[in-house]
């Protein structure tokens, strides 16, 4: 239920969403395939986000609490996560807004 709200909310703010119930490899692999600006994955997920940034360098990976409270997020070029403590879906909509380019990112 999680997941679909959460690619709901970004479908509504005109956000591309690709993936969903898909094993780690096939994550990594359509990552490679897409060069995202953005991954969001379970706050759990951390090894599948390592895999993510070692294939994608230049991709934000972004680690989302289920219970939308916290957001770690591992930038292009960072050596550790900065953690955000969130107040609702807004917060990881605006550092999605940060990752587009012309929307405020890099």
């Amino acid at each position: 239920m999680a997941r679909l709200g959460m690619s709901r909310l970004l479908a509504e703010d005109g956000v591309e969403v690709v993936g969903g119930e898909a094993p780690g490899g096939a994550i990594v692999n359509e990552a490679a395939r897409l060069a995202p600006d953005a991954v969001v994955l379970r706050l759990d997920d951390r090894e599948l986000a390592e895999l993510i940034r070692a294939t994608v360098p230049g991709a934000k990976v972004i680690l989302w609490a289920g219970d939308e409270t916290e957001m770690q997020i591992l930038d292009p070029g960072g050596r550790s996560p900065r953690r955000v403590i969130t107040e609702g879906p807004g917060a990881l909509l605006n550092e999605l807004a940060m990752s587009e380019p012309g929307r405020g990112g890099e």
